[in-house]
């Protein structure tokens, strides 16, 4: 044994050495961990940086281009980078160099995220967790990386990123008889604004100044115009030159401009080089023809579309006599498609209560939206009238120059309103063009006029517009309307596919009409059982619609209105339960009054 021991040592010495030499190489390159080395190795490199300096292990995931539409499916897994769809990841403790290492060449989209809480998933809420992609200058969504056979690729540089979350304490400010308060009721904020539409835009953009700028950089030109040039170039001069409707809203811009400066917000915007203008928050409420101009335009990158989607259903009479409804109106909506990345049009949700000033004959609304819109997409009125939003996939009149967008058109009319054939003449007499195709389900308590039709779709773009009442096309002969993102009784200007047919018969719900028909089925089914129309079967109606085999995981948030008892419900995707259609996730309750006091 004595004569063996220095031989032993000797041996016992190297093996010492051989695992110090590889702890030290594993400290280096993290990605080692999950990846054993291999004769087929392509690595992938660059340099992370974060503007979080809390503790926090960061992964950096390598997905394969084919499973990166998975990207929003992987953040859910309770461990998304031990998920199917990852090709490979490592970890690092702190920004700096990272290098993955993938066996096999191809496309990959390299993401990133900061697990500040040590649960190894990702959380969104309030962007409690900072999260990054690999993107170009000039695209800024997810970018693949090309790792072709013995060619390493070095340079592929990430940012962490957490946009601003509204604050926690109740914020007031006065402007001239008007300003604002936000407050958070029930989980949700809520920001009461007073006055002219100067005072209430100046109160806006001071009370979420920091949201207003995050939501210009991440959701306006990062989601959707996707390319800061394409943005600077192609769109911000569509609305200079073609929104001359947009004139008396100039004055608003300015206001809400006027308020983030004072409230010392921070104005730039990382990836134009700029601070926001009032070019940008014109742009804001010209979102969804702005989205249009960027499809006729083409994504630069990929050539993909903007997919925007949205459902709806209402019922009322004897569908909804039952002890909750009374025979009232019900109308439920769910908001589809606007799914940034970021997770800001889920945080950034605000229930704005707009109160013109006295004595202007103007009435108030409360609307489901984001910050930096005067006008609003959902809402409702204090005499119960609701209008809610529905993209159609026709452009706007682009040669037109005196377009106004539907949020804008929406206040106004909401403002001005009281029942559904008022808001027709208003739309009729309006002297401007509306932008691209558009459905508008419009709904007023049924009380309003028990022998009238308290809801209808609108279908609408530049060139005119038809009213859809109930029966036209299924549901028929009961008291209930359905919209999605088709028209079934106008002819669209434009003369392009699925209008009405030459003789005038509604166009037909077609197979791929998928939400449409999921809803309907729901319907008929409730009525088979017998069961009369509640805030339950509503909810079922509205899942149905969120997970068809086609459409799933794109509902941001859902609202039921109950303009008889004027009341709503709000239900967001769920960001701690992993929930990425609002409809399963819970729903919250509010009266009218209550998010004015």
């Amino acid at each position: 044994m004595e004569q063996g021991s220095p031989v032993l040592m000797k041996a016992l010495l190297a093996a010492i050495f051989v695992l110090i030499a590889l702890m030290a190489l594993i400290a280096l390159y993290p990605g080692l961990q999950q990846l054993p080395l291999t004769d087929q190795e392509f690595t992938i490199s660059g340099n992370l940086v974060s503007r979080d300096t809390g503790p926090g292990t960061i992964y950096v995931l390598a997905i394969p281009l084919n499973d990166s539409r998975k990207l929003r499916e992987i953040e859910t897994e309770a461990r998304p980078y031990a998920s199917q769809h990852v090709a490979a990841y490592t970890t690092l403790i702190a920004p700096g160099p990272y290098r993955i290492q993938v066996t096999e060449p191809g496309d990959y989209v390299i993401y990133a995220w900061k697990d500040t809480n040590g649960d190894g998933g990702i959380d969104h809420e309030d962007y409690r967790e900072p999260t990054g992609w690999y993107r170009t200058d000039d695209y800024l969504m997810p970018t693949s990386v090309n790792v072709a056979p013995g060619r390493d690729v070095a340079g592929i540089d990430l940012a962490l990123i957490a946009p601003t979350p509204y604050p926690d304490e109740e914020l007031s400010v006065s402007r001239g008889s008007g300003g604002g308060t936000l407050k958070t009721i029930k989980g949700y904020p809520v920001l009461h604004l007073r006055g002219t539409d100067e005072e209430r835009a100046y109160a806006q953009g001071y009370l979420v100044g920091p949201q207003i700028r995050d939501w210009v950089e991440y959701v306006l030109i990062e989601f959707y115009a996707r390319s800061p040039s394409l943005y600077e170039n192609d769109l911000l001069p569509f609305i200079r030159d073609n929104f001359s409707a947009n004139d008396p809203y100039i004055p608003v811009a300015d206001a809400m401009i006027r308020g983030m400066r004072d409230s010392g917000t921070s104005m730039r915007i990382g990836v134009l080089d700029r601070d926001v203008t009032r070019e940008d928050i014109l742009a804001i409420n010209a979102l969804y023809c702005l989205a249009h101009l960027r499809d006729s335009i083409g994504d630069r990158a990929t050539g993909e579309r903007n997919s925007i989607m949205c459902s709806n259903a209402v019922a009322w009479g004897n569908l909804t006599q039952n002890d909750e409804l009374a025979g009232g109106v019900i109308h439920g909506k769910n908001m589809d498609g606007e799914n940034d990345l970021r997770k800001v049009t889920v945080n950034a949700l605000l229930i704005v209560a707009t109160e013109p000033e006295e004595g202007s004959g103007k009435m108030r609304v409360v609307g489901i939206d984001w910050p930096g819109f005067y006008g609003t997409y959902n809402a409702m009125n204090e005499e119960g009238l609701i209008l809610v939003t529905h993209s159609v996939g026709y452009g706007p009149n682009f040669s037109a120059a005196n377009l106004l967008e539907y949020s804008t058109l929406y206040m106004e009319t909401l403002q001005h309103c009281r029942t559904i054939p008022e808001a027709e003449a208003y739309w009729m007499s309006r002297d401007m063009t509306r932008t691209g195709g558009w459905n508008t389900a419009v709904s007023m308590p049924y009380k309003t006029d028990p022998n009238g039709t308290p809801s209808v779709t609108f279908e609408s773009d530049s060139y005119g517009m038809a009213v859809r009442r109930p029966g036209v096309v299924p549901p028929t002969g009961i008291p209930a309307i359905l919209t999605t993102n088709d028209f079934y009784v106008y002819t669209a200007g434009g003369g392009t596919e699925a209008e009405a047919a030459a003789n005038g018969d509604p166009a037909p719900i077609l197979p791929t009409h998928y939400r449409y028909r999921a809803m309907n089925d729901t319907l008929n089914r409730f009525m088979n059982e017998g069961r009369s129309i509640g805030t339950g079967e509503m909810i079922e109606i509205l899942q149905a619609a969120s997970n068809t085999t086609e459409y799933r995981g794109i509902t941001e948030y859902s609202y039921i209105g109950y303009p008889d008892t004027m009341s709503f419900a709000v239900a967001r995707e769920d960001l701690d339960g992993k929930i990425l259609d609002a409809s399963f996730a819970e729903y919250t309750a509010f009266s009218f009054e209550e998010v004015f006091q």
